[in-house]
This record gives C-alpha cells, structure tokens and sequence, in this order.
C-alpha cells in the first residue's frame, strides 16, 4: 500500500501523535523484530533480496492467492524478500503476490508494527468512513482518493499456526484492508468511484508508498 500525498496540517498531527495505530487484541503476532529489521533494512541486504515490485496488470495481482503450506524455515525467507522488497520501494505493507508469490501472506508495517499475517481476514469495519488518499508499490507513480472505513478487526495466523486478532485506526485500518484485499486479487483502485479519481504523483509531493 502507498499513502498518496498528506493533506494540509499531517505532519503536525504526525508529531501530535502518541497511540499506535495498530493494536494486538488477542494472541500473539509473528512480528519482525528489532534484530531482523536491523539486518533486513540493511543497504547490502535489501540490494541482494529485495525483488521488483509486480505492476497493475500482471496476473498474480488480479486473481486469489493461496494458503502457504511451507516450512518455517522457507516462510521466514519469503517474509524476508517481501521486507527487503517494501524497504526499497519506501513501503509500510506489502503482500506476498506483489513479489510474484501468490501465497496468503501480508506484512502490516504501519508505525513500525511489523506484523506478519498468514491467511488474514477482516473480520469488522467500523461504520464511521472517511475519504483519503491511498496509493500502491503496484500501481507505481500514482495515488487516489477513496473511502476507507476509520476502523477495522483483522485475524491471522502465525508462523506456527496460532490465531491472533488487531485492531487499526485511520492508516492503521486502511493498510489492514489494502493487505488484505491484495490477497483476494483486489487493488484499490478497483474500489475508485471512477479513474477520475486516480491522480499521478507530482515531483513535489512526497509518495510514502505502503502496500
């Protein structure tokens, strides 16, 4: 997922900010550690591991993944390309299909949460909506303006199988819908009101990718 360009007053609220906005209700998630970001966000890292980012149009992005039947070992090295794949595309989230690997498997990155999530699910969507922008590592160079719910409840599972359920507000709960929707074959901007409503990124607006 991508954030499209901030509006007006963001980065104050940014500072203001002090409640993460994802939170583990129940379990415990697969997250990437300290040590693991530190050693998979490194330059020398990320230039052998990370992949090209799949664009609109490839078919791995259009149709359902599946469920992972891998052993731990191969899922931690997976998880790891689509790290490093998210780092060099500037990205909070990312799924495994926009590497090339049609495989239920999300990682939610917002505020650093690190979350890897296995077979996830939305389970609830707050009723309050609001239009924001939203962009995509696969539908590069541009973001649109679309209505995400404020809130929403995810599950999935671990590394070892074990369920566990968050909670996102705000950017928090649109990276957990975007994830999530790439699993199904869903982009965002299959939710557009119309193309009109996709907007190329200018030079000088920042593109915060996330997904």
């Amino acid at each position: 997922m991508s954030e499209g360009p901030p509006p007006e007053g963001t980065a104050a609220e940014e500072e203001e900010r002090t409640e993460p906005r994802i939170r583990v209700i129940k379990g415990t998630p697969w997250r990437i550690d300290a040590a693991r970001r530190e050693r998979w966000s490194a330059e020398e890292f990320v230039r052998e591991h990370a992949l090209e980012v799949r664009q609109i149009g490839d078919p791995v992005l259009h149709r359902p993944a599946s469920r992972p039947k891998l052993p731990k070992a191969e899922l931690e090295a997976l998880v790891a390309r689509m790290f490093a794949s998210m780092v060099a595309s500037n990205g909070i989230g990312i799924a495994a299909p926009q590497i090339g690997v049609p495989l239920k498997i999300a990682i939610i990155d917002v505020d650093g949460a690190g979350i890897v999530a296995i077979e996830p699910t939305i389970d609830e969507i707050s009723e309050e909506i609001e239009e924001t922008s939203e962009g995509c590592l696969s539908v590069r160079g541009f973001y649109g303006m679309l209505e995400r719910p404020l809130g929403a409840r995810l599950s999935a599972a671990d590394v070892n199988g074990k369920r566990f359920v968050i909670e996102g507000d705000e950017l928090g709960a649109q990276c957990m819908i975007h994830e999530t929707d790439h699993l199904s074959g869903t982009l965002y901007i299959d939710h557009l009101r119309s193309r009109e409503d996709l907007y190329p990124i200018r030079p000088d607006e920042t593109e915060e990718v996330g997904a």
